[in-house]
C-alpha cells in the first residue's frame, strides 16, 4: 500500500520508518498507513493497547513472539539443509519450540485475563485449537519423533584419516578420567557454563554429514519415525497463530517507539473520537518524531494546547519564524491520524474528531518538467481539496501563496477559508498574514511566541491569542540592530 499523500508533509514517514525500520519484516506497515473508517475497530485496537500495556499481558505476548521467531529460524535452517536427516530435525525442533509456544501463550494470555476483545478472541481461538484432533496429533507425534532420537547412542571411533560410527555398547566414558588427569594443570576456577559449546545453525560439514547417515542407517527405525513426522507434519503452522504473531508487531513496535517518552515524563493518551464534533480538545500535545529526537539528544520538548469550540472550525497560527507554528500543524495532523488507526498518541487529554479524510498543502518546489508555476499549481491543488473535503475532513495548509504578492497572497487565502468555513471542515493554517485570524467566527488566532526579556529567543509556546506582529518586527529589528534606540544612536553618530 503506497503511503498517504500527507505523510511527507506531517513527517509519518519519519514516523512509520522508526517503528518498522526500513524492511517490514512482518507486513505490517499497512496497518500503520490505512485509517479506519470504521469506529469499532479503532476501538478495538485502543482496546488491544491498553491491555499490552500491564506487565503480564506484555510478557506473556513477548515471550510467544520470540519462541515464533525462534519457529521461523529452524524452519528456515530446515530448508537450507543439504542434508535430508539434518533439515528434518531443525523441522522437527521448530515444532517442538511451536507447541511450547501456544502452550505458553494459552496459559499466560488466559491467567492474565485480558480486557480487550481481540486478545479474549485469541484466548477463545487457542482453546479450540489446543482440543482440535490437528493439535493433539502434533504434540503426540512430537514427542514420539523426539522420544526415537532420545534413544539413539552410538559410538564413533578415529583412526587416522578413518571414521568408524557403531551402536554404542556401554563403552566407558573417559570424561571424568580425563577431567582428573588434567585437573593439576588447571591455572583458575572456570565455570563450566563458559566451556559448553553453543549449538550451531550451519550447515554440516562433510564429516557430519557422513557421520548422520551412518547412524541412520544403523538406526534405521528411530529415523523413520523422524521421517514419518516430517511426512505427516509438513505444514503444521496454524493460519490463526501464525497472523497473530504477524500483527501483534503493529502494536509492539509501536509501543516500544513510545516507550522513551513515557519513561522521560512526556504524556501518551488514548484518544477520543466523535463522528460529528462540534469541539477538539489537544491538550499538552507534541510533534512526535520531533520529540523522540529531543529525548534521544537529552533535549526538552515543548508542548502546546489547542481548543476548538463552535463555531470555531480554522486555527490561524502566526508569530515569529521557527518559532513552532509549522510544528504544531504537524502535530495536529499526526494526532488525527493516529487516533484514525486506533493508537496512542502523544498528549495528555485528545478528543478530535473522527475525520474521514485529511489533507495537507505544504510549500513546494516549482516542478520544471510541467508548464505550471508554483502558484498555478497551488491554486490546482487547493480547488481540488476544496472540491472534495467534507465537513468531516481535515485541512491542514503552511504558508499558502508565498511566492505571490501580499496582497494577492491575503486575498487568495481569504477565499480559501471561505470555501472551509462554508464547508464546516476543520482547518490548520500557518501564515504570515494577521488579517485571516480576524476573518470570522469560525476562525482562532493562535500565536508563536517569544521571551519576553529576549526577542531572539524563540519559546516553541504556540498560545491563543490575537495576532499582532509585533513580536516578530521586534525580533527582526533587534537581530539586525534595527529598534529605534539603535537608530537613533547611528543619526546621532
Amino acid at each position: 500500500m503506497e503511503e498517504p499523500a500527507y505523510f511527507r508533509d506531517l513527517n509519518l514517514d519519519r514516523v512509520e520508518t522508526d517503528v518498522f525500520g526500513a524492511g517490514d519484516e512482518y507486513d505490517v506497515v499497512p496497518h500503520f498507513r490505512c485509517p479506519l473508517d470504521d469506529q469499532a475497530l479503532i476501538q478495538l485496537r485502543q482496546a488491544v493497547f491498553a491491555d499490552l500495556d500491564r506487565a503480564d499481558v506484555r510478557a506473556a505476548v513477548d515471550d510467544f513472539v520470540r519462541r515464533m521467531r525462534v519457529v521461523r529460524e529452524r524452519l528456515h535452517t530446515a530448508r537450507r539443509a543439504s542434508e535430508p536427516y539434518e533439515g528434518q530435525r531443525w523441522h522437527l525442533e521448530a515444532a517442538v519450540q511451536y507447541c511450547d509456544a501456544v502452550l505458553t501463550l494459552r496459559t499466560e494470555l488466559s491467567d492474565a485475563e485480558p480486557a480487550s476483545s481481540g486478545l479474549q478472541g485469541i484466548v477463545a481461538h487457542l482453546d479450540a485449537y489446543h482440543d482440535s484432533a490437528a493439535f493433539r496429533t502434533l504434540r503426540h507425534d512430537r514427542s514420539a519423533a523426539v522420544g526415537a532420537l532420545s534413544s539413539v547412542h552410538y559410538g564413533i571411533w578415529i583412526d587416522g584419516a578413518r571414521v568408524t560410527v557403531g551402536s554404542y555398547d556401554d563403552e566407558p566414558d573417559y570424561t571424568e578420567e580425563l577431567e582428573q588427569t588434567f585437573a593439576r594443570f588447571r591455572a583458575v576456577d572456570v565455570d563450566s557454563t563458559q566451556l559448553s559449546v553453543p549449538r550451531g545453525s550451519g550447515p554440516l560439514d562433510h564429516v557430519e554429514a557422513s557421520v548422520l547417515a551412518c547412524t541412520a542407517k544403523i538406526f534405521p527405525a528411530h529415523f523413520e519415525v523422524l521421517d514419518r513426522f516430517c511426512r505427516d507434519h509438513h505444514t503444521f503452522l496454524d493460519p490463526v497463530t501464525v497472523l497473530f504473531d504477524r500483527e501483534i508487531h503493529f502494536y509492539l513496535s509501536y509501543l516500544d517507539y513510545l516507550a522513551p517518552l513515557e519513561e522521560n515524563g512526556l504524556h501518551v493518551t488514548t484518544p477520543v473520537l466523535a463522528e460529528d464534533a462540534v469541539s477538539e480538545s489537544l491538550v499538552d500535545v507534541y510533534d512526535l518524531p520531533l520529540a523522540v529526537q529531543c529525548v534521544a539528544q537529552d533535549r526538552q520538548v515543548v508542548v502546546n494546547t489547542v481548543t476548538l469550540d463552535a463555531p470555531e472550525r480554522i486555527l490561524v497560527i502566526s508569530g515569529p519564524n521557527n518559532g513552532g507554528k509549522t510544528t504544531l500543524a504537524r502535530t495536529i495532523g499526526q494526532l488525527h491520524h493516529l487516533a484514525r488507526i486506533g493508537c496512542p498518541v502523544p498528549g495528555r487529554e485528545v478528543r478530535i474528531l473522527a475525520c474521514d479524510a485529511m489533507y495537507t498543502h505544504f510549500e513546494r518546489q516549482e516542478d520544471l518538467t510541467t508548464l505550471a508555476g508554483r502558484l498555478q499549481s497551488e491554486l490546482i491543488a487547493l480547488h481540488a481539496t476544496v472540491s472534495t473535503a467534507t465537513s468531516r475532513s481535515l485541512i491542514v495548509m503552511n504558508e499558502m501563496f508565498s511566492s505571490t504578492t501580499v496582497t494577492d497572497a491575503q486575498y487568495l487565502s481569504q477565499k480559501i477559508l471561505e470555501r472551509i468555513t462554508a464547508l464546516g471542515a476543520i482547518g490548520v493554517c500557518v501564515t504570515f498574514l494577521d488579517e485571516l485570524a480576524t476573518m470570522n467566527q469560525a476562525t482562532v488566532s493562535m500565536v508563536s511566541t517569544v521571551d519576553p526579556h529576549d526577542a531572539r529567543r524563540r519559546t516553541f509556546q504556540v498560545l491563543r491569542k490575537p495576532a499582532d506582529g509585533h513580536a516578530y518586527a521586534h525580533a527582526l529589528a533587534e537581530k539586525y540592530g534595527l529598534t529605534r534606540d539603535e537608530i537613533r544612536v547611528r543619526m546621532r553618530a
